[in-house]
């Protein structure tokens, strides 16, 4: 699809990746070693980023703020807050370990629509070991309450958990005490991929520093997967669709396999924008521009640049498993082995 002769085609997701940083030492994801904050963009041009989209898509938008830890960036909450009153539909994804009461009130009034709590599990000392901090799970659970109370209906909590094996025991606990907390309007779950800011290798999971993250009890999974599928179709406040849970699976059996069957819509409904400016439609392949130089997003949506980096991701053939997680499109004809 030449997209120039499609201009309906518009981004409907933006990641801004606000930062960076983070105080955690996570074990599925070494960006706490980044050494970018000196070149991290400011607020007044995270506003402009942000202006520039309203004026190409106007409200018709989902805008991201993950990080790093975004709660870490200053100024995060007046970004979200502007981009709130031009419509769009905001999300923000945290560790919660800034959180406190006046931070919560402050994401309260931002107009922020949905807060993503990462949550591993339900017994503490399986998060914190996870996250590589104590005290992590405890004010996760404080954050949740603090933003219960001041809620008046607006901001939506969510909790997203990652499938490994030091929680494969407890991740059914997790959606039955999600799903009975009121204050939780959804749970969601990503299978382990390879740990972000680690050099590409489709071995990973073999390699002695990340195997204990991968599951090995191929029956377990399938026992714990098979039966998220059986609260979902009970009406758990699970938000992945069956038939993701299925690729889960195919995925922790066969992880050599191809995941995707048919094309892959990245460069078609989503732009991603680093902490310096940069501006991709696969963070795998080169920037289509930068936000710095001056050009608006439509401009750059529409670039020759631009078509070029699609030309390289409908003949890409690298086994991304970003594909499985975040950008997951269930696919009608594929052919899924269990």
């Amino acid at each position: 699809m030449d997209i120039k002769n499609n201009p309906y085609k518009k981004p409907i997701f933006c990641d801004l990746v606000i930062t960076e940083n983070c105080m955690l030492k996570c074990k599925m994801c070494n960006m706490w070693q980044s050494k970018n904050d000196s070149n991290e963009l400011p607020a007044e041009t995270w506003k402009g980023l942000i202006d520039s989209l309203t004026d190409f898509v106007g409200n018709s938008a989902q805008v991201q703020f993950v990080g790093g830890e975004p709660l870490f960036k200053k100024g995060v909450l007046d970004i979200i807050k502007h981009a709130a009153k031009k419509g769009f539909s905001t999300t923000m994804t945290t560790n919660g370990y800034l959180m406190d009461e006046k931070v919560a009130k402050d994401i309260v009034e931002s107009g922020l629509n949905t807060i993503v709590f990462s949550l591993d599990s339900i017994k503490k000392e399986t998060h914190d070991f996870l996250r590589g901090i104590d005290g992590v799970y405890d004010r996760v659970m404080a954050g949740i309450d603090l933003l219960a109370g001041l809620n008046r209906g607006s901001l939506k909590i969510h909790i997203v958990a990652t499938i490994m094996q030091q929680n494969l025991d407890e991740l059914l606990e997790l959606a039955e005490w999600a799903n009975r907390n009121n204050a939780i309007n959804g749970i969601s779950f990503q299978a382990i991929m390879q740990p972000f800011f680690t050099a590409p290798d489709e071995d990973w999971y073999k390699n002695k520093e990340f195997s204990f993250l991968w599951p090995k009890e191929m029956n377990k999974a399938d026992h714990v997967l098979d039966n998220l599928i059986r609260l979902k179709k009970d009406g758990y406040k699970i938000t992945n669709p069956i038939a993701q849970f299925n690729i889960f699976k195919s995925y922790f059996r066969y992880p050599e396999n191809f995941v995707k069957t048919s094309r892959c819509n990245l460069g078609y409904n989503s732009i991603t924008v680093n902490t310096q400016g940069k501006i991709f439609l696969c963070n795998s392949m080169l920037p289509i521009g930068d936000i710095q130089e001056g050009k608006d997003i439509k401009e750059l949506w529409f670039s020759d640049k631009a078509e070029e980096v699609r030309n390289e991701i409908r003949n890409c053939k690298h086994n991304c498993k970003l594909l499985i997680n975040c950008f997951f499109e269930e696919e009608p004809n594929s052919k899924i082995q269990i």
